[in-house]
């Protein structure tokens, strides 16, 4: 026992001893009065920009926070600033910094130079990687009627600002307008069609960014060409001109039903004409016929084989076919099996089925005696001669079409 308690009494004295050779390790570490810290960066945000960025916290109440530091790139690079005691947020923007994604740490400094616990933010700098990147929203068609142009746009992208568009009118004079990120369309009145259209889409890459970004500019030139509306055409019927089946009107000629049709007096004489109104001015391009789809009339005696379209702006109220008339051009209905000018007349073969369905194409071009670029507002259809000429020939016709440039 009694060695027991001698082993704990030598235990005690030596622990005694020790503390007081530890406490004189440490002495020389010790702050009198402890640490200052002064009051930290609170709740910090960081705005992107174009190869900068702006740094904002709230200052806080600390009185004795003079200035800050921001440090980046692992402490490498670094920025000082003033923080004035009446100000409740700082703001500073690091101009001319690389583009990439940053970890920056905020201290906060007094005047005896004791600094803050650090406070990190990211943030993101885009430059011309991310420019490069950027595409313009889709101009998905245009349509010029003559005086404005209507550009249709496809869906916007989230981050789009918008869509700055350029263009000349027809007095020479230059203009400019914003589309927000919800238009899909936008009217240029009075639109120099001889003169380039020019734009370029406007990116946002964040919520909070400090700058956009452009898409690089496009310019082109825009195609006139439009497909005629039929909403204004009316018939116009001539003295001369053949007569009517009152039950298939000649409107039954452009009421967009390709399975509908219009139908002469029967029989008519060849050459024949009928008249319509455009009611608007145009420079045709090119049309689009398509023949009555069924019986005995396709690539028959209905069909017209070969005919002439004239266009005029004031036509002879005699329906005299005269110089108020200008030849637009002469065209043939080519068919694919011949057999609609064989005598006897044969049946259309699948193919020639399948072009009529479709539609026969043609082109407004020049030729001796006719003038293409003629500005019109009337149509006159003149059929010199039909498919199976030994039957008595009608006109049975489903639809036409017409495309050019529109004139105001």
């Amino acid at each position: 026992m009694k060695n027991i308690i001698f082993v704990i009494l030598i235990g005690v004295i030596l622990g005694f001893s020790s503390c007081d050779s530890q406490t004189d390790i440490y002495e020389k570490y010790i702050v009198p009065n402890g640490l200052i810290y002064p009051g930290p960066a609170q709740d910090p945000i960081a705005y992107p920009g174009d190869n900068r960025i702006k740094i904002s916290w709230l200052r806080g109440t600390d009185p004795r926070v003079q200035k800050a530091r921001i440090f980046w790139n692992n402490y490498t690079d670094s920025v000082e600033l003033s923080v004035a005691a009446d100000i409740d947020t700082v703001n500073y923007i690091i101009a001319s910094i690389a583009e990439n994604t940053y970890s920056f740490m905020i201290h906060t400094y007094d005047d005896e130079g004791n600094k803050s616990i650090p406070v990190e933010v990211l943030g993101t700098v885009y430059g011309d990687n991310y420019r490069g990147m950027l595409a313009n929203r889709l101009l998905k068609s245009t349509y010029y009627d003559g005086q404005d142009l209507k550009l249709n746009w496809g869906t916007a992208e989230s981050s789009e600002v918008g869509i700055h568009v350029n263009w000349t009118d027809t007095n020479g004079a230059s203009q400019s307008l914003d589309a927000g990120p919800s238009d899909t369309e936008t009217l240029l009145p009075y639109f120099d069609i001889d003169e380039p259209l020019s734009y370029s889409t406007t990116y946002k890459p964040d919520s909070l960014a400090i700058d956009v970004f452009q898409a690089t500019t496009v310019q082109t030139m825009i195609d006139p060409e439009v497909e005629v509306p039929k909403t204004t055409w009316a018939s116009n019927m001539l003295p001369g001109d053949m007569g009517m089946n009152n039950s298939f009107p000649l409107t039954n000629f452009w009421d967009g039903n390709t399975t509908n049709f219009m139908h002469s007096e029967n029989p008519v004489t060849l050459p024949c004409t009928f008249t319509w109104d455009l009611g608007l001015m145009v420079k045709l391009s090119k049309m689009k016929l398509w023949p009555r789809n069924n019986n005995d009339d396709r690539w028959s005696k209905g069909h017209p084989r070969i005919f002439e379209i004239y266009g005029s702006l004031n036509p002879n109220p005699d329906g005299s076919l005269d110089d108020s008339w200008t030849l637009l051009g002469k065209f043939e209905c080519v068919q694919p099996s011949g057999n609609g000018i064989k005598d006897p007349w044969e049946a259309p073969t699948s193919e020639d089925i399948a072009l009529s369905d479709r539609g026969l194409d043609f082109e407004f071009v020049p030729g001796a005696g006719v003038d293409p670029d003629a500005m019109v507002r009337y149509i006159r259809f003149r059929s010199l001669e039909n498919f199976n000429p030994t039957q008595p020939p009608r006109i049975l016709l489903a639809e036409i079409s017409f495309w050019g440039t529109l004139v105001k």
